[in-house]
């Protein structure tokens, strides 16, 4: 029954006991009108002095990891909570972290919200509302205990022992590199000192080891820049969910980018999709976090054509460049562009997803072989292949 109700009964009562001046009307008026003040006044004090706190392991999850969180609920007060309800706003996708408790005072609920997280992207964490009423259900209030927080679901990144199309040796880290004049930050070997070395080459350690003079000898750094261009124009998307070449770019990206970082690569990363996304050359574990905090938001779009992407950002790629595709167009309008750059110096290379694995029809006609014909590697990626045992040992075929 809804206050007003009760509220007009209770009217009604009080008018017809009046009226008739019958005892046993003024007796219910009179019980009526004190459960409903009652009521009113438990229900201004059930959520009073209620403390919610949530602690979870980390703000940051990828794909395919569990999200593990520990919420608890306090009574900090003495008056005793007869039902509290939680409500929690959050938007990461299978996450609930509700619950449902009868308190007494000074009291804690505790309890454990876990998730598979299946879908990349920032998700939101609360706001947490409680809400709680009276004995008779005639009120009910509701309270924000907690805010919003963000938490971020990065793509998967499989482990790579090697990648398939490096399998000679990284380029700009093969054996027969040459030696270099100066000092540089690679040093590679020891020889014994000869006249003219300069005093700053001398190894001690070495020297008091061979009892004479040794100098180390300095390879020339890797000047080789990496990068990845993600092709996520939604015209040539195909499937849905974690079963689309959308989500598996993306891992690729991801994987591959994540490996040669940890290879001291300089990389960087362009995207087109819904937004065209450039991230700058740069090395070490704070690109990899870069990496993957671009690649958790980004979703197709409607961007420029794969064609006029790879030439408004051809000025990226120079000489001793490692230029990486990844994309499901079947159109050979870009592929002029990438031999353009081949003739530049730029190494290039793709991954192309077979888009018709990916809905389940005829294979199109395969126009990554005549990249492959012009001296592109290319790895092709099906559904339900093993992104990493591809990248690893997929089959590819190499420059001729």
């Amino acid at each position: 029954m809804r206050p007003w109700q009760v509220f007009l009964l209770i009217l009604a009562l009080a008018f017809f006991a009046v009226s008739s001046a019958w005892k046993v009307l003024y007796v219910l008026t009179y019980v009526l009108l004190v459960i409903f003040v009652l009521s009113w006044i438990w229900t201004r004090f059930s959520l009073r002095q209620m403390v919610f706190r949530r602690n979870s392991s980390s703000g940051r999850v990828q794909v395919g990891e569990m999200f593990d969180e520990e919420l608890m609920l306090d009574n900090l007060s003495t008056f005793p909570k007869l039902w509290v309800q939680i409500a929690d706003g959050s938007t990461l996708p299978g996450h609930w972290a509700g619950y449902v408790a009868s308190m007494g005072g000074r009291k804690r609920a505790r309890w454990r919200a876990r998730s598979i997280c299946r879908q990349r992207g920032r998700f939101q964490l609360g706001p947490v509302m409680a809400m709680s009423g009276d004995p008779f259900g005639l009120f009910r209030r509701h309270i924000v205990l907690a805010p919003s927080k963000e938490v971020l679901v990065m793509p998967r990144v499989y482990p790579l022992a090697n990648f398939t199309l490096f399998t000679g040796g990284l380029p700009g880290r093969g054996k027969h590199s040459r030696r270099a004049l100066q000092t540089t930050t690679t040093p590679t070997t020891i020889r014994e000192y000869v006249n003219g070395d300069a005093l700053s080459r001398i190894h001690w350690r070495s020297s008091a080891h061979y009892n004479k003079l040794m100098v180390k000898e300095f390879d020339l750094d890797p000047a080789v820049d990496a990068w990845i261009f993600l092709d996520l124009h939604d015209a040539v998307q195909a499937g849905e969910g974690e079963e689309s070449t959308e989500e598996y770019g993306v891992t690729i990206a991801a994987t591959l980018a994540t490996y040669l970082l940890q290879q001291d690569f300089s990389l960087g990363m362009i995207i087109n999709g819904e937004h065209r996304e450039v991230l700058s050359l740069d090395r070490g574990d704070r690109q990899i976090e870069r990496v993957l905090e671009l690649l958790a938001v980004v979703t197709a779009g409607p961007g420029p054509e794969l064609k006029e992407a790879l030439a408004m950002d051809s000025f990226h790629f120079g000489r001793n460049t490692v230029a990486i595709v990844i994309t499901p167009s079947n159109s050979q309008d870009w592929h002029e562009s990438l031999r353009h750059l081949k003739l530049r110096g730029v190494q290039t290379a793709v991954i192309g997803l077979d888009a018709a694995s990916f809905e389940e029809r005829p294979p199109d006609e395969d126009t990554f072989s005549l990249l492959e014909g012009s001296g592109v590697p290319v790895i092709h990626v099906k559904s339900g292949e093993s992104i990493a045992q591809v990248l690893e040992t997929g089959s590819v075929v190499r420059s001729r």
